[in-house]
């Protein structure tokens, strides 16, 4: 994904964001249609400007 080929998500299912620890600690997933946030933690969306 880039931003001049905006397919999210086309080539996996889903994007685990962790920290990078011994034990490590799930802060997101991210799927095509939905996202789930650790406790403390936000998303940004930014839209896809059509020119």
């Amino acid at each position: 994904m880039n931003e001049k080929d905006p397919k999210p998500l086309q080539d996996y299912t889903r994007i685990i964001v962790e920290t990078d620890e011994k034990y490590p600690k799930t802060i997101a997933i991210v799927t095509a249609d939905d996202f789930e946030l650790a406790d403390g933690f936000r998303v940004r969306m930014t839209p896809n400007y059509k020119n």
